[in-house]
């Protein structure tokens, strides 16, 4: 019998990088300010961000070079799954599950976290989350919970949905799910972070201590549409 395969809505969790305790340096940048203001980003950055939450693989250079620490009790308040700017980055019993499975073309990238004083390198390791597959394998009109449009095929070329918070058997796939990378994003659905039974069970093992929001999902017959 096949696998059960997960949907985690984790991704719509903006409590994830809110006061961490750290900021960011880009290659060719100055260090951000120590604050929890954050600001805008510039427009390079952004645009990765994009296709980063789309989850296409970025080059190393899109991520930032470095991070430091401005305000240690907040960031020992940081779970395995933290930001690194506005992307994804782990630590921890996550990193260490990650490593085991099949991320795609991306996968882990390990970078430095430093102390203030932007020298003193922190122990870990740290790494980048860098998103590597994606599957076209989402089927609408087998999906149960409320789809809210973000294109059409009239005006983009492709459809692009998004849904909030599903429950169990809620989002359907198509039994292309079961093949390839164990994490991944669908083509179709916006913010849906999905893995294999494989990976979320190992991740559940672990006690990782993040609030990835699972759901099971429904594999249908035929082709996604």
């Amino acid at each position: 019998m096949p696998e059960t395969i997960w949907v985690s809505s984790v991704m719509s969790d903006y409590k994830i990088g809110n006061r961490q305790g750290i900021r960011e340096k880009f290659y060719g940048e100055d260090w951000a300010p120590p604050t929890f203001k954050l600001g805008v980003k510039p427009q390079h950055v952004l645009e990765a961000h994009l296709r980063h939450n789309s989850g296409d693989t970025l080059e190393r250079t899109d991520f930032p070079e470095a991070m430091y620490v401005f305000a240690e009790t907040n960031w020992k308040r940081v779970g395995d799954l933290f930001c690194a700017g506005p992307f994804y980055a782990v630590k921890g019993r996550l990193a260490d599950v990650l490593k085991d499975f099949d991320l795609g073309k991306g996968g882990l990238i390990e970078f430095p976290i430093y102390a203030a004083d932007k020298a003193t390198r922190l122990p870990g390791p740290f790494y980048l989350l860098n998103f590597g597959a994606v599957k076209d394998s989402f089927v609408p009109s087998e999906t149960r919970s409320k789809l809210f449009s973000r294109r059409t095929v009239e005006r983009d070329g492709y459809e692009l949905w998004a849904t909030y918070d599903p429950e169990d058997g809620d989002v359907a796939l198509t039994t292309a799910a079961f093949e390839g990378a164990d994490l991944w994003h669908e083509r179709k659905l916006q913010r849906g972070l999905f893995m294999s039974g494989r990976l979320h069970d190992a991740i559940q093992a672990a006690k990782v201590k993040v609030k990835f929001r699972f759901a099971r999902v429904r594999i249908v017959g035929g082709t996604s549409r």
